[in-house]
């Protein structure tokens, strides 16, 4: 039987669920990753951290203070795949515990290569050949921190997880990533929420693209603003979130978030308008100025999610140009 007591609980812990929260470094600007020690039967964590020599450490030392090591580890649930989240599940999955996400995420940790569809992607937005080539290879380099997941349990909307003492429901949150879950503990009103609200940080409505579906790309943005709507309407005291600190009653943060969008879809209107057809790589550039390294890939999906919205409503019109490239205009 675990012994509670000698657990390092969040105050803000209710009845029989705790957590203890573990700050994990990643090699990626955005910094460290929160990963959640579940002091339940099966023991769980939440999210897993990057695939790097210095987070197996950190790991290891934080479970070591409450009197753990890795191969107690029974369960992990990724609340997506990105590297900074899901790298070192395949490392507890070898110690036996079995690892639970989206089939939609699943698949980008299976070792398939994105590299190609995202390169075309990249491309059409107007990326140059000499970014397209850094980029290429921060890549790969960031494939290292993915690790291998060899096999999963798929987890999908509305599935629930029983533990002693409690149960955790698994929401499916699309926007940042397309098989983006949050896992809520109903009775304590607590949201594991991954990177979908975060309280310093706007995320990132990434647009996704897939090997076998060539020109096509996700409408991250949509996604990520019917998901804000969603999560408004529910009575969360306490969200935890994959970086930075927690949130309390989270409506305010919900609001800025959608207000940040809001006026980034009207800036952006507004440049096509004054800048005539324009690509989104050309918009970024003018939005947050010369683009390098991890922010080419970050403010292209950011303007394009905005555009691809923009188009949706008819407030701008796509258009492709011999080069191949997307042009926006009024």
């Amino acid at each position: 039987m675990l012994d509670k007591q000698s657990f390092l609980t969040s105050p803000l812990g209710a009845g029989n669920f705790a957590w203890k929260k573990m700050v994990i470094p990643t090699p990626f600007p955005v910094g460290p990753v929160n990963v959640y020690l579940l002091w339940s039967e099966p023991l769980t964590l939440v999210d897993a951290g990057p695939d790097t020599p210095e987070s197996r450490e950190a790991l290891t030392s934080a479970l070591a203070e409450v009197g753990l090591v890795p191969r107690d580890i029974e369960q992990v649930l990724l609340t997506h795949s990105h590297s900074d989240h899901a790298g070192l599940a395949g490392w507890f999955q070898e110690m036996g515990a079995e690892v639970f996400v989206h089939p939609l995420e699943a698949e980008k940790l299976s070792g398939l290569d994105f590299w190609p569809a995202r390169h075309a992607y990249l491309r059409q937005m107007g990326v140059t050949s000499e970014l397209l080539t850094a980029a290429q290879s921060l890549a790969k380099r960031a494939a290292t921190y993915r690790g291998c997941l060899e096999d999963y349990r798929p987890l999908q909307e509305g599935e629930v997880l029983c533990f002693n003492g409690f149960r955790l429901s698994a929401l499916f949150v699309p926007g940042h990533c397309g098989g983006h879950l949050a896992f809520y503990q109903e009775e304590s009103g607590v949201l594991l929420a991954g990177d979908t609200l975060l309280k310093h940080i706007s995320p990132n409505p990434l647009a996704e693209v897939h090997p076998s579906r060539p020109g096509e790309r996700s409408a991250s943005l949509g996604q990520f603003l019917a998901t804000l709507d969603r999560l408004e309407s529910m009575a969360f005291q306490l969200v935890l979130p994959g970086h930075g600190e927690a949130l309390e009653a989270p409506g305010p943060r919900i609001a800025a978030i959608r207000c940040h969008h809001q006026k980034r879809l009207q800036r952006i209107r507004e440049m096509v308008q004054a800048g005539g057809s324009c690509t989104p790589f050309a918009l970024a550039g003018q939005l947050y100025g010369r683009l390098n390294g991890w922010d080419v890939l970050l403010a292209v999906s950011e303007v394009s999610a905005h555009l691809d919205l923009l188009a949706d409503r008819g407030e701008v019109t796509e258009t492709i140009d011999s080069g191949g490239h997307v042009r926006y205009a009024v």
